[in-house]
């Protein structure tokens, strides 16, 4: 160890500095430095240092030690691109932004448990979602664990945080019940009857689909020609589609949600006559615009032949829900994936039985499939008792 004296402006400070031992992998040695107000302040502090270094294996790169939160976040994103799909990329890249937005500056190793939990109470303050929130707190602690991989800190600040509590008001618990997340056979009867006569090109195919398939949006809006086995009456769940702007040139074709989302389909021949119909009108379509179609096979397709973007359904379904809500007693919220739980209810009611139905809806996890498959398995034997009261009740001796 060496010690000297630095003059400054204001005076001087004393500087001890050592070296570590070498490095592993370049076989260099690093020199480490601290400095105090006396010099066995500045041994005190160097000591320490070194310490953090051993125990801990904190770097010593001036650049990577005094690294910013904004920086950290974007090396991480960077090395795990590769293994994420880009619509799991864009969406941890909002939260990065999110949180980032109070701290992107602050170096890393500076920021505290306390630092930390003052940003989620102020992001709670401006009004950001409970699920806004959680989920940029997975992310940034993601981010703070690959900080502890790449000794930077040896803790991360984001242990030991309170998150928010979500807090329903009355309109949300009413909304959350199970009934709400499905279609009852009448409700959707009345849905498909407004789409027909209501609904844009394209309308009655795409939510017809939704419902009697139990599709992801973006898997349908994937499906090409080539996926339908007319013959067999299949569908090849194979794909979805990403185009997060909606903007119909930028669209991508990437692998399924899961495994499980790779499977093949069955329809009845109500399901074939209407993809017939549909294949003609495109046909008929396509030669009137024959010079700038899109000619790559898609069954969901702009005017063009160019695939429909997620947020275009969306906007078509919100335009139905409001000639629903206007027209008839119908009063639900609407959105696609509605319809994916609708099928769910009609398979149920239908006698399929929930491994089956898992199956045909690709589900790895059954927690949403299983309470919409409760809730009408128990309405029908509610259903059951008041039917058999009804036709044999008068057989009791009363």
């Amino acid at each position: 160890m060496h010690c000297r004296k630095v003059d400054l402006k204001k005076g001087y400070v004393w500087e001890c500095t050592d070296e570590l031992a070498k490095d592993p992998v370049t076989g260099k040695r690093k020199r480490v430095s601290a400095r105090g107000r006396t010099k066995p302040e500045a041994k005190a502090n160097l000591e320490r240092k070194i310490k953090k270094v051993t125990e801990y294996g904190l770097t010593t790169d001036p650049e990577q030690s005094s690294i910013s939160f904004e920086k950290l976040a974007q090396e991480w994103l960077q090395v795990h691109k590769k293994n994420m799909k880009e619509s799991a990329q864009r969406s941890r890249e909002y939260h990065v932004k999110r949180f980032g937005k109070y701290i992107a500056k602050i170096e890393v190793k500076k920021i505290t448990k306390k630092m930390y939990q003052n940003v989620i109470d102020q992001m709670q303050k401006d009004g950001y979602s409970f699920n806004t929130i959680y989920a940029a707190h997975s992310t940034a602690k993601r981010i703070f664990k690959q900080a502890i991989a790449w000794d930077i800190i040896h803790s991360s600040p984001a242990d030991m945080v309170v998150l928010p509590k979500e807090k329903l008001t009355i309109d949300q618990i009413e909304v959350d019940q199970v009934g709400e997340k499905y279609l009852e056979r009448d409700e959707l009867k009345t849905f498909l009857d407004i789409t027909r006569t209501q609904g844009l090109l394209n309308d009655e195919v795409i939510f017809v689909l939704l419902a009697f398939t139990g599709m992801r949006i973006g898997e349908l809006l994937a499906l090409k020609w080539n996926d339908i086995n007319f013959e067999n009456n299949e569908i090849s769940v194979t794909k979805t589609i990403f185009n997060i702007d909606g903007k119909k040139h930028e669209y991508k074709l990437l692998t399924p949600k899961t495994k499980t989302s790779i499977r093949t389909i069955s329809f009845d021949e109500n399901i074939a006559q209407l993809l017939d119909r549909h294949e003609k009108q495109q046909k008929e379509q396509m030669m009137k615009v024959r010079n700038i179609w899109h000619d790559e096979g898609f069954i969901i397709t702009r005017e063009d032949g160019y695939p429909m973007s997620p947020r275009f359904v969306h906007y078509r379904m919100k335009r139905l829900e409001q000639k629903l809500h206007e027209k008839t007693n119908v009063k639900k919220k609407l959105h696609p994936h509605i319809l994916r739980h609708t099928h769910t209810s009609m398979l149920t009611e239908a006698g399929v039985d929930l491994r089956a139905i898992m199956q045909r809806l690709g589900h790895s996890d059954a927690k949403t499939t299983l309470s919409v498959y409760t809730h009408v398995t128990e309405k029908m034997k509610i259903d059951a008792s008041d039917k058999l009261g009804k036709v044999f009740g008068d057989l009791i001796n009363r």
